[in-house]
């Protein structure tokens, strides 16, 4: 498609006309980027809109095919968005579409704003999203010098990324005095799993508040959980088994279930007192999961 024809398109009053020419925009040279950057700002919301939703479109257009002529010049051009010479909306538009596109070698460039407060939290999403080691260690380079408040948002990412490389600064997490960092990491290294070699050190339940220690619960059976995956077993019972002693009947079934994979004698043993628990949940829980174990 033409270009000029594509802005006026764009540009124009008349909305089936805006609405046409956006739903076209995969098929248009990635050139009009950077004009199209200029109209996300217009402060005709019909333009804004159209120009908006073209560059969606045309990132779509390439993300379906990582082998897409065009992929490398879409992305080089939604990399330009996201400097300072256009409006904060279509800064922060431009690095979610990149978050669907980008791969290694665009890391340092989307890294350069993730200390900017307004748009720190779509880089860490852009990041957290680009496969391979560069986008991971980026996240961890940007840790120390995050504030406080973003630091737990940093951490979830490298828990999502279940980045081993980023397991000594979770446990270092762990131990701040700051209960919302020291929970983010406990969160973190639980998704990250023993496989990182690091001993976790759970932040103790002092000063937590009721919602922290139920999140440090959690945390600590979904690392029990990926022992048992890795063949530790009694590492995970003796989480288990403090679970089955909390007030909790949620993380008391959650124990319970778990219990019930590792089909030990072991973990039978644990699970005959709750077979007469005075909690109904609980109960059958223990009940349905001693019938599992029984018929393997």
């Amino acid at each position: 498609m033409d270009t000029r024809k594509f802005l006026a398109g764009i540009e124009s009053s008349n909305p089936d006309e805006r609405f046409a020419a956006w739903r076209a925009a995969g098929e248009v040279s990635p050139s009009v980027i950077p004009q199209l950057g200029k109209l996300a700002a217009s402060d005709k919301p019909g333009i804004a809109k159209a120009a908006s939703e073209a560059l969606t479109t045309m990132t779509h257009s390439v993300g379906k095919d990582p082998k897409s002529a065009n992929r490398a010049e879409v992305i080089r051009g939604l990399l330009g968005l996201t400097s300072t010479a256009y409006a904060l909306s279509v800064r922060t538009h431009a690095f979610r579409l990149l978050s669907n596109i980008a791969a290694e070698d665009s890391v340092p460039s989307i890294a350069k704003e993730i200390q900017n407060a307004d748009l720190r939290e779509e880089v860490v999403y852009c990041l957290e999203r680009i496969p391979g080691d560069s986008a991971i260690q980026a996240l961890i380079d940007a840790y120390k010098g995050a504030s406080d408040d973003f630091k737990p948002r940093i951490l979830a990412a490298l828990g999502h990324r279940r980045a081993s490389s980023a397991a000594s600064l979770c446990n270092d997490a762990m131990r701040s005095p700051n209960k919302d960092i020291a929970i983010a990491g406990a969160r973190a290294i639980a998704r990250i799993g023993p496989a990182s070699g690091a001993a976790p050190a759970f932040p103790a339940e002092a000063e937590l508040s009721e919602w922290q220690k139920t999140e440090r619960m959690d945390s600590l059976l979904r690392y029990a959980d990926a022992q048992a995956d890795a063949g530790n077993a009694a590492g995970a019972l003796t989480v288990y088994r403090a679970a089955l002693d909390l007030p909790q009947e949620h993380l008391q079934c959650a124990a319970i279930v778990a219990i019930g994979k590792l089909g030990t004698p072991e973990a039978a043993a644990l699970l005959m007192p709750k077979l007469k628990s005075p909690i109904r949940n609980v109960r059958i829980t223990a009940r349905n999961t001693w019938k599992k174990i029984a018929s393997v």
